[in-house]
């Protein structure tokens, strides 16, 4: 007999790319309820762009591998959509990539307009989900214990990035 879980009230989204030293690049998503227990995760198989694409990308090239291509591959994955995604690198943060799913980024930008304080951290959120952010923001105050550390699931999906591509060198 197959019983259908009822969604968590807020539902969080961690994701996160790593650069090994080989030129690879691979991320993943963990999705947790709002207690921090895994639902799903999702990653990438690692990417490894040639010359050519080194050359005409230029320095877009780590912004698009992370906040697009990678990012992309990820989200049309997954079975549940992150009410919040948390993220620790600009590169990653893509506008168009997360839709109305409002993104977090913990390094916190030179703009002053796109920072705002979250908990104990200076966050960067960008200008498209402000709003939206907002109302999510009242799930996270509701649900999610003060205590509750929101960088950690961030190094366990780097941690679970570094088993799955072998620990790659």
């Amino acid at each position: 007999m197959t019983q259908k879980h009822a969604r968590t009230p807020c539902v969080l989204g961690f994701y996160k790319t790593i650069c090994q030293p080989n030129g690879e690049t691979c991320g993943g998503i963990l999705i947790t309820s709002h207690l921090g227990r895994p639902i799903e995760f999702q990653c990438s198989l690692p990417i490894r762009p040639n010359r050519t694409q080194q050359t005409l990308y230029g320095t877009t090239l780590f912004s698009f591998l992370k906040g697009e291509l990678i990012a992309e591959a990820l989200r049309d994955k997954l079975s549940v959509k992150p009410d919040i995604l948390f993220v620790d690198d600009m590169e990653a943060v893509s506008e168009s990539t997360w839709g109305e799913i409002p993104v977090i980024c913990f390094q916190a930008d030179t703009s002053t307009e796109e920072q705002m304080k979250l908990r104990n951290h200076t966050v960067f959120v960008p200008q498209k989900h402000q709003a939206a952010l907002q109302e999510k923001l009242n799930l996270l105050d509701q649900h999610v214990p003060e205590t509750a550390d929101l960088r950690e699931p961030l190094f366990r999906v780097e941690q679970a990035l570094q088993e799955a591509c072998g620990h790659a060198a």
